[in-house]
């Protein structure tokens, strides 16, 4: 009976804290390209990470992998943020009909980005684009290596949860779609998880002494 309690209080603090969390990275939101970031030109198109402001506030680093449709700084769109698991489940992203396979191959090539060079990083975005959109764009020799990296089957099934979002214009047609970092859950709310945790087994130990 003891432990069905501790588990019922495991799955209500996960239904009625976690999970609406991770729901709200789905919510529509407010998106403004801000900037070229580090972005470098590539056969007549700038590509890297951008600046994106999100619902006015967070600016944040974003990768485009939507080489086909054209945004300008200072445009603004509603988006929505979809995640690994969401992805998996259906969400409607921009290149849905090419299937998780190019997601997950995209995802691979997202997580080097932090051990790369700037030059490197615009070559990967070449290799999404040609990832996502084949023919869009011309590869440098260093964008080839890396796509065919990705394309080699070997991440196919990469699993890019907890490495990358995905934030998908709404409706589709209103922007570009960009690759992100994932929004991390505050550490105010990791600590008052856990300050539950143990309050339920101080708790627990009480009934047990009595």
């Amino acid at each position: 009976m003891k432990k069905i309690k501790s588990l019922f209080f495991a799955v209500f603090v996960f239904t009625f804290i976690v999970i609406p969390v991770k729901a709200s990275v789905a919510s529509t939101f407010n998106v403004k390209l801000m900037g070229i970031g580090n972005s470098q030109v590539r056969y007549g198109s700038y590509s890297g990470l951008y600046k994106l402001k999100i619902d006015g506030s967070n600016i944040i680093n974003a990768m485009c992998d939507d080489k086909l449709t054209n945004v300008n700084i200072g445009d603004t769109w509603k988006a929505n943020r979809f995640s690994y698991s969401q992805i998996q489940a259906g969400a409607h992203v921009k290149f849905a009909s090419l299937g998780i396979k190019k997601y997950n191959q995209a995802g691979y090539l997202f997580s080097l980005l932090n051990s790369v060079s700037i030059s490197n990083q615009a070559d990967i975005n070449l290799a999404v684009w040609d990832i996502m959109s084949p023919g869009s764009t011309t590869l440098t020799s260093s964008a080839h290596i890396f796509y065919d990296m990705a394309t080699s089957g070997v991440y196919d099934n990469f699993n890019f949860s907890g490495i990358m979002d995905v934030i998908t214009p709404d409706p589709l047609n209103a922007s570009q779609e960009y690759l992100v970092s994932p929004v991390p859950i505050p550490a105010s709310l990791w600590l008052f998880i856990s300050s539950l945790i143990v309050m339920a087994g101080v708790t627990h130990k009480k009934r047990i002494i009595t």
